[in-house]
């Protein structure tokens, strides 16, 4: 049911007369709000906020910032399993529940309240070796999933640049001053947090390190102490595909920009991190309510800097003081209605937010892919398509949608498994020993499973593979039946808007049975004028479903310069 109020919603921004009721909720998207309770009911404050709005994320807290003494969310593990699911049972959308879990003296999940595997500071962990660390954040990222956290505002990836630093290096809180081991150490949380379906966050960009103050105080100025090498472990971990989301820093570099602090800059948002440094995932703020921002600009000023900057969600953790929901959701939606804020700011902002939930949701089931399938992959390239390659790495240009003509999972699985091609497929045998394969396996209940990196090149479409992404779908009984399911058409359509977003050069979406139609163009590879087979899959109703979902892509069935 989430996934079809997802892409309802998504498609409401395409319509520049959409509804204001409709427009609150694409706002509330991007908002993540905390609140006061350890247990909620449907009478509860955060519930009606959840059921009034599509919110996008609540953030937790174990104690209350004014009162140490008062537990705000977090009392035990069973109590925080009971929260978060209560949550996500009362949330008409995919939710976020966020946590601050860094390690050391910033956990909110703590052994004192019956938490086990909280992770060492960034400094302790730093001590040890990588292989040690990995073990570390694996059990944490666990603990985690478990409590029902799907968003860790970690790793910190600020340079040890000031050790008097009283808000990042005296709190432990940063690995290095050595961008390299940052990255290093920080790439570890993050692929420990993936394999558990945890979205990390590196903040706090564009690098708190060099402070000499506590932007939860006031106005932090790091024009002085700013050191570009600052920008390193961003650039390193944006390469390597392993940034989902950043958290922008309050703080004020007048190099930089010299009007703004940087979670309003978009000299620093857009134009450095967006454009520059190529940055496509979710830009978050820090707490909205920090002194740097709220003793400086109102509500009204700070929200509309903040989203035209370039920033995707906002944060309010209601600790240092109390904004009302609605408020900040009012207020961000009478600036879209007069044009403070362009619509345009919005749909960039849900289509961020959206890709994020649907690359979090999918489940991984490798294949086999070792040394011998990458070397046959690269005979296959070769001797199909004339090319010398170093690695199997493709450029997507275009999704082909298939069905496996197996009614189970795990039989569709097993056939994609193995290396090499089966002993029943003599029809495609003599083209090469390459087992078939494909990027992602949709199940019949709508789940999408990765079994291979979505760049390298799969076997499963003559001719086009060096361009595109395979996409099986379970069922196509005796590989005729036009059986696949709603559920499969709306997973389909998710999984084609989140690789449209990775990879925006895709501009061509079809079904198996339609690749002949690239014949003769130039993203058609094949040499042997003789190598083609008839295809079904997968069926023409099921295709026209999904493209009619997905119009606003404009992706083609047939070349077009």
């Amino acid at each position: 049911m989430k996934i079809v109020v997802t892409l309802l919603a998504f498609f409401l921004f395409l319509d520049a007369n959409v509804s204001d009721a409709k427009l609150k909720q694409m706002v509330a998207r991007m908002v993540i709000i905390g609140f006061d309770d350890t247990k909620i009911d449907h009478d509860s404050s955060i519930t009606k906020d959840l059921q009034n709005y599509n919110l996008g994320g609540v953030i937790l807290f174990d104690v209350n910032y004014q009162d140490r003494s008062k537990q705000k969310n977090i009392q035990t593990p069973k109590q925080l399993q009971t929260l978060t699911k209560t949550l996500q049972s009362y949330a008409k959308a995919p939710l976020f529940i966020a946590i601050d879990q860094e390690g050391g003296r910033v956990a909110r999940l703590k052994k004192r309240y019956g938490f086990t595997n909280v992770a060492p500071s960034a400094k302790e962990v730093a001590k040890l070796p990588l292989d040690t660390v990995v073990n570390i954040y694996e059990n944490q990222a666990k603990m985690l999933e478990t409590n029902g956290i799907n968003l860790n505002f970690a790793p910190v990836v600020d340079l040890c640049s000031n050790p008097n630093n009283p808000v990042i290096a005296k709190l432990e809180r940063c690995y290095s001053n050595d961008p390299q081991i940052v990255s290093r150490y920080a790439a570890a949380m993050i692929d420990a947090h993936n394999k558990h379906h945890v979205i990390s966050v590196l903040k706090h960009f564009p690098g708190h390190g060099s402070s000499k103050s506590d932007s939860h105080k006031g106005f932090v100025d790091i024009s002085d102490t700013w050191d570009k090498k600052e920008l390193k472990p961003y650039k390193s971990l944006i390469a390597q595909n392993k940034a989902d989301m950043i958290m922008s820093a309050h703080v004020f570099n007048k190099h930089l920009d010299p009007t703004y602090p940087a979670t309003l800059s978009y000299k620093i948002n857009t134009k450095l991190l967006r454009e520059k440094l190529q940055f496509r995932g979710v830009l978050v703020s820090d707490d909205m309510q920090m002194k740097a921002i709220a003793n400086h600009y109102t509500l009204t000023q700070a929200l509309t800097l903040a989203i035209n900057s370039g920033v995707d969600m906002v944060i309010f953790g209601n600790q240092l003081e109390h904004t009302p929901t609605q408020k900040i959701i009012d207020t961000i939606f009478t600036q879209v209605k007069n044009g403070a804020i362009p619509l345009k700011r919005i749909q960039e902002a849900n289509e961020r937010i959206e890709a994020l939930h649907t690359k979090n949701s999918i489940v991984q089931k490798p294949i086999i892919f070792k040394q011998e399938r990458i070397e046959m992959s690269k005979a296959y390239i070769k001797k199909h398509y004339g090319l010398d390659v170093e690695d199997i790495t493709i450029k997507p240009r275009m999704i082909v949608l298939h069905w496996t003509a197996v009614s189970d999972l795990n039989g569709s699985f097993e056939r994609l498994y193995p290396q090499k091609l089966l002993s029943d497929r003599k029809d495609i045998a003599k083209a090469s020993a390459l087992n078939v394969s494909a990027h992602f396996l949709i199940d019949r209940d709508g789940t999408i499973y990765q079994l291979m990196d979505d760049n390298f090149m799969a076997r499963h479409v003559i001719g086009l593979n060096y361009y595109a992404i395979g996409v099986e779908n379970v069922g196509g009984k005796d590989n005729k039946e036009e059986d696949l399911t709603p559920k499969q058409v709306a997973a389909n359509v998710k999984l084609v808007r989140y690789l449209k977003h990775k990879y925006p050069a895709i501009n061509y979406l079809i079904g198996h049975h339609e690749y002949r139609n690239f014949e003769n163009t130039p993203l058609w590879l094949e040499r042997d004028a003789g190598y083609r087979t008839k295809k079904a899959d997968p069926g023409a109703k099921f295709m026209h479903e999904v493209r009619s979902q997905l119009r606003d892509l404009d992706l083609k069935s047939r070349y077009e310069q």
